[in-house]
């Protein structure tokens, strides 16, 4: 039943429902209007038109997500349309986003800038002030200092400091997550959070109810509810009276975040399942980062989970009474921030190109997923032909083929532009990060794709200056030397029928 419900929740389904309404549509208009059925329809036309060049004189829509609207709504008017206006629109104004942001407005008010950390990163990183600049500005996003790092290249190296951290706590355990799994994992750190909420902790934990659908139970929020664990799952598949309400079921939760009393948080690519550590094998080796952060840089992370704690729940958390006691002598710069779907700011993307566009030797990426829109994908090459050092690494081992061979859609181009490319052949790499210049570095949820770019909840930590920074450049140079650099000619001998099929994706990878 799970795997039906899921299914008939993809947008898949929906464009091929879209496109049976539309045959029946027609052969219904021909039945019932006889000669005037032709009327009809070039009347549902021309409001398909009319909706295309409303899109066209908008400058916030991205040229590929445009071109694939315009697709959708000129060969299916007018159902095309009615799935435009349900799922197509970048910025969504219902009931349920208005009251998600007025609730990450609150968190934002509660985080204030330091005006004379930005001067001392000016001071010993001046070409990535506006990076930090902008992120302050636009995401609502401090940058810090007095914050201790440590950088985990592998989830099996993640889980213990966790547990650890996970046992000492004192006062509450917040997390966050697009999937939790039964298993190794998830049970050790299960067994910590009810003995945590026996002796009197608030322990509270989200997930995303649809990439849990197939871990979880059903009603598995009851079920931590009853072992004393605050529990929401995020955005559930249930009927509504409220038409927002599924239009948001298109915006998941994919943050990872854990906080520990307000002074330690985790984050990075790793959900909470057993091959994330490679407990239970699927794709070969499952390449996983993650991070923990100690000191004034958990706040931030501390108040975007309140946020969206209080948009799920309808409280209103004090966030000063969650704010960090401890601060900690760093050797570098620490910026956690957040980007949400329901506005026109692509912040997670707008932090990647940032980091390319201020590079100047070398920019180092890994990303699962490479399906990237016209501004990326120009970055990218722009920065190549420039004559920065750009590598990108993605997996050896796909977990969805689609979603790789849109990835390797793009090598020739990139290749043809002067970026390298390696494929992390021991297996399955899902790590999200951004390395450049021995300066910057970013770690986080959000992948190189439309859907984490464009449609998820995500969170990141940019880096500037330190050890984290060095951390990172020895993981994904070690990454390179595990794997197989990609050249011109492999992509020469892809047969043409991958190309066709490659090409038909590359149109509708928006919906991916």
């Amino acid at each position: 039943m799970k795997k039906l419900v899921r299914g008939l929740l993809t947008r898949t389904f929906f464009v091929a429902v879209l496109a049976l309404l539309q045959v029946g549509l027609i052969v219904g208009l021909v039945l019932w209007l006889g000669a005037r059925s032709s009327w009809v329809y070039l009347a549902l036309v021309v409001v398909s038109v009319l909706i295309v060049l409303t899109m066209l004189d908008r400058d916030d829509i991205n040229p590929s997500y445009r071109l694939m609207w315009i697709a959708i709504i000129v060969f299916l008017p007018p159902t095309g349309t009615l799935f435009y206006l349900f799922w197509g629109q970048r910025s969504v104004n219902c009931a349920a986003a208005r009251r998600y942001k007025a609730s990450a407005a609150r968190g934002a008010e509660a985080l204030g800038q330091d005006p004379a950390l930005l001067r001392a990163l000016a001071v010993r990183h001046g070409k990535l002030v506006r990076c930090a600049a902008y992120l302050a500005r636009h995401a609502g996003a401090p940058l810090y200092a007095d914050t201790l790092c440590e950088y985990y290249p592998l989830g099996e190296a993640f889980l213990p400091p966790l547990l650890e951290e996970l046992s000492r706590a004192k006062r509450f355990i917040f997390m966050e997550y697009f999937i939790i799994e039964g298993g190794y994992m998830w049970d050790a750190i299960l067994d910590l959070l009810k003995a945590k909420a026996a002796s009197g902790l608030d322990v509270r934990v989200l997930y995303d109810a649809f990439g849990s659908m197939f871990t979880l139970p059903e009603n598995y929020a009851d079920t931590l509810r009853a072992a004393g664990i605050k529990c929401v799952p995020f955005s559930p598949v249930r009927l509504s009276r409220h038409v927002g309400d599924y239009v948001m079921l298109n915006h998941r939760d994919h943050r990872k975040i854990t906080v520990i009393d307000g002074n330690v948080a985790f984050t990075g690519g790793l959900n909470l399942a057993d091959e994330y550590i490679n407990r239970k094998k699927r794709f070969g080796v499952w390449k996983d980062t993650g991070l923990m952060l100690r000191g004034s840089g958990v706040y931030s992370m501390t108040v975007g989970f309140l946020a969206m704690w209080d948009y799920l729940t309808g409280s209103e958390s004090d966030f000063a009474a969650c704010a960090p006691t401890l601060r900690y002598a760093s050797d570098g710069f620490v910026q956690p921030y957040f980007d949400s779907p329901l506005d026109t700011e692509t912040v997670a993307e707008n932090a990647y190109l940032n980091v390319l566009q201020q590079a100047q030797r070398y920019v180092y990426i890994v990303t699962p997923y490479l399906i990237v829109d016209n501004e990326m994908l120009t970055a990218l090459r722009l920065a190549a032909r420039g004559g920065v050092d750009v590598r990108l690494i993605t997996p050896g081992v796909p977990d969805k083929w689609y979603a790789y061979w849109v990835t390797q859609s793009y090598y020739k181009t990139l290749l043809e532009a002067g970026v390298r490319i390696f494929q992390y052949t021991p297996g399955f790499i899902h790590a999200k990060m951004y390395v450049s210049d021995d300066e910057a570095a970013v770690v986080g949820s959000a992948n190189m794709d439309y859907r984490s770019l464009y449609l998820h909840f995500e969170n990141c930590c940019a880096f500037y200056g330190g050890h984290m920074v060095e951390d990172v450049k020895a993981d994904l140079l070690a990454a390179m030397e595990a794997g197989r650099e990609v050249s011109l000619a492999d992509v020469a001998h892809t047969p043409l029928p991958k190309q066709l099929v490659q090409s038909f994706l590359r149109i509708f990878s928006p919906l991916m």
